[in-house]
């Protein structure tokens, strides 16, 4: 993909923006989310919105409180599994051990 646009030069300086960027979009569920599991957080999509943005052409003016506010944050919680929502349900209610 030649980067001919006027933002090629930000996102050469920027690897990470455009890692962000080159990301998949579509797929399988878990392939998905051992994608955004390499960087995972709501920023880094964000850094991808900017970034696709740029290699489309469009200058990337997108705030983040702008970003956020069509974040669907229940529907990326429900997707997670409950180690990665941090429950630890074995933490307070240990097994219970008989020693006769």
């Amino acid at each position: 993909m030649a980067l001919d646009s006027f933002w090629s030069q930000w996102l050469n300086e920027s690897p990470d923006i455009l890692y962000a960027a080159m990301r998949p979009q579509q797929g399988s569920p878990n392939f998905l989310n051992y994608w955004r599991s390499q960087q995972g957080s709501n920023y880094e999509d964000y850094l991808g919105r900017l970034g696709r943005m740029a290699l489309g052409g469009q200058d990337p003016t997108l705030q983040y409180s702008d970003f956020l506010q069509g974040y669907p944050f229940l529907q990326r919680w429900a997707g997670m599994s409950p180690g990665e929502r941090g429950e630890q349900p074995q933490r307070f209610s240990p097994r219970l051990r008989w020693n006769v």
